[in-house]
């Protein structure tokens, strides 16, 4: 991922919530997509998201809720 910068990244759990998915369901899709960057700190994984890759994964989803 390019830098960025803190604002234009969302971690899995906003992007979670802002989706209306739960963590499991956003990281099902992440891996489907190939969507994310996974960073791990202290021995736990998080995934954060672009605006842009947020624009695939509530595609994805709301094509899956039909």
């Amino acid at each position: 991922m390019a830098d960025l910068g803190p604002k234009s990244i969302i971690d899995e759990h906003r992007a979670a919530v802002l989706l209306g998915l739960t963590l499991p369901e956003l990281r099902w899709f992440s891996r489907a997509l190939g969507v994310g960057c996974t960073l791990e700190s202290g021995g736990a994984s998080r995934i954060f998201f672009t605006y842009e890759e947020l624009k695939q994964l509530s595609s994805a989803s709301a094509a899956s809720a039909k």
